[in-house]
């Protein structure tokens, strides 16, 4: 039986969608449903790799499995001392280093990842294409997808078509978020990090 594509307005009110609870974030991106595709993007040291990093160990302890698919630093030193220092600890939590696209996808179909992260779509070279990919080939699972982009406040480099398919859109400078999001009713803007007076490190904060 071909798929319904004609709703009347009746059954779109009806209709129910299984939405995600994602505790204080949802200040930021409101209640997005199991399947949401964002965008956090900004330039080199503006927190965004910190937020994902963050934003993926309260996935983890809180909905699902989570694959953190590091290409800018790999499995190294540096995303070990990240780690360490903002308490990232959740069992559910999976770094891959530097997958390819065909070796994220075999992960992928093996377990059972509800959030994948890409960080960063440049260094991975990861298409719109791809994207598409991934959306057509588990269409009802419930999967949702982070991409860590580069770029200005205008969009991210060389990802409009991503930007553009994207449910949220985060936009990171100088440790304040500016957030477009399809579940909030209108654009939010919060400083979330500020800078340690020892060690220089970025921390989160709501307040």
């Amino acid at each position: 039986m071909a798929a319904r594509n004609i709703f009347s307005v009746k059954s779109v009110k009806e209709k129910k969608y299984r939405t995600l609870d994602i505790g204080e974030y949802a200040k930021l991106f409101g209640f997005p449903e199991g399947k949401f595709v964002a965008i956090f993007y900004g330039s080199a040291g503006s927190g965004k790799s910190v937020f994902a990093l963050k934003f993926a160990d309260f996935y983890a302890k809180n909905i699902g499995k989570v694959l953190y698919n590091s290409h800018e630093e790999g499995v190294r030193q540096t995303l070990k001392d990240r780690i360490v220092e903002h308490n990232i600890d959740a069992q559910r939590l999976y770094f891959g280093n530097a997958l390819s696209f065909d070796e994220m996808m075999h992960k992928i179909k093996r377990n059972y990842y509800r959030l994948v992260i890409i960080d960063s779509i440049q260094y991975m070279g990861f298409s719109y294409a791809q994207l598409k990919q991934i959306r057509e080939t588990f269409p009802k699972r419930h999967l949702s997808l982070i991409l860590v982009s580069f770029g200005s406040k205008n969009q991210p480099q060389n990802a409009k078509d991503h930007f553009h398919a994207s449910d949220i859109k985060a936009f990171f400078e100088n440790g304040r978020l500016h957030v477009i999001s399809r579940y909030t009713s209108r654009p939010v803007s919060k400083q979330l990090f500020s800078e340690q007076v020892i060690k220089n490190q970025l921390s989160l904060s709501f307040n």
